[in-house]
């Protein structure tokens, strides 16, 4: 039967009993997950080196040395940047005899300058000092893990700074309610607690939003009983002026096709000189050129030029003598 190991005394270090083999060697029996394969994308450089950390540290017993650490990283580097930097290593140590790296912690630095964000710390200022950090349509854990993320790599340590910054990215709704509490407000040097009110307001109101679409309609509310009006005396009906202003079957409207017309006519009036007593054919104005129209004009001339033609012609006739038979012969001959 495997010993266990004791609790230690008061004063020395704390080791949970785990069972141990007979040589003496501890068995492991987690399976923590392993790294994914790295292409070498700064964006996730920092993500697989903590997750080798940490299969590292939750397996220890599986690495004798800092060289097995090396090695064991470099094999899940396989694709793009990564893979070219693990072959320039492993033909180096080829020639060498050795690899480049001294120890486990210089392998970290040398995979920070190749694989993860240059001036990671300026970067991160430059972005809590723009809105690109602001949650948006985010939720609040969302927000706060890329929030913490910041504020690590840009190395703010002033509690009342980060409580400002995330007060600044949050949704306006929930920050105007945070601004506006006057109970269990937390101190503005304790960031945690600002952390955990953000996310229970934020719970809060998506079980609202949820209670509010799964409501019942609102029930018809009962009708007020009125209190019974005296009644109005009937007004009399409007006198009609026409017959026909009441339509019915017994009062048809009869219509008048010449209404137009005796509204438009005038008795005895001339078009030529607008008087009254006579029409435009007996008017005394009919022969003046001012007072005719377009077509009176032109016909007065062409019979004026037809008239002179007729004249001139009569004219001719009586200036030349007749020629008689005599005449004719004699100048014939």
């Amino acid at each position: 039967m495997p010993d266990l190991i004791r609790p230690p005394t008061r004063g020395s270090a704390w080791s949970s009993p785990i069972p141990t083999s007979s040589a003496g060697q501890r068995k492991n029996f987690l399976k923590p997950s392993a790294p994914s394969e790295f292409n070498g994308d700064r964006s996730v450089g920092k993500a697989f080196l903590t997750s080798c950390r940490t299969y590292i540290r939750l397996c220890p017993e599986s690495f004798e040395d800092d060289l097995t650490k090396v090695i064991w990283a470099m094999s899940y580097m396989k694709a793009g940047r990564a893979g070219c930097w693990a072959t320039r290593e492993f033909e180096h140590e080829a020639k060498s005899g050795h690899l480049c790296f001294i120890d486990w912690a210089d392998f970290k630095d040398e995979f920070r300058k190749d694989f993860m964000p240059l001036d990671s710390e300026a970067a991160a200022v430059n972005v809590l000092e723009t809105t690109s950090y602001f949650q948006g349509r985010w939720s609040v854990d969302d927000y706060l893990d890329q929030f913490k993320d910041l504020i690590e790599d840009s190395s703010y340590s002033d509690p009342k700074m980060i409580v400002v910054k995330f007060h600044r990215g949050l949704d306006r709704q929930i920050s105007t309610a945070l601004a506006g509490m006057t109970y269990g407000r937390p101190a503005d040097t304790d960031p945690e607690a600002w952390f955990c009110l953000a996310i229970r307001m934020d719970q809060n109101r998506a079980d609202e939003a949820f209670h509010t679409s799964h409501r019942q309609p609102n029930l018809p509310t009962p009708s007020i009983s009125r209190i019974p009006m005296a009644p109005q005396p009937a007004q009399a009906a409007p006198v009609a002026h026409f017959a026909h202003s009441n339509l019915s079957l017994g009062n048809p409207v009869l219509m008048d096709i010449d209404v137009t017309r005796k509204a438009k006519a005038t008795p005895n009036t001339c078009r030529r000189c607008r008087k009254t007593g006579h029409w435009a054919k007996d008017c005394d104005l009919q022969f003046d050129v001012r007072y005719m129209d377009a077509d009176e004009l032109e016909t007065e001339l062409e019979n004026k030029l037809a008239a002179k033609d007729v004249a001139s012609m009569e004219t001719s006739e009586e200036a030349e003598p007749p020629v008689s038979v005599e005449d004719f012969v004699s100048r014939s001959g």
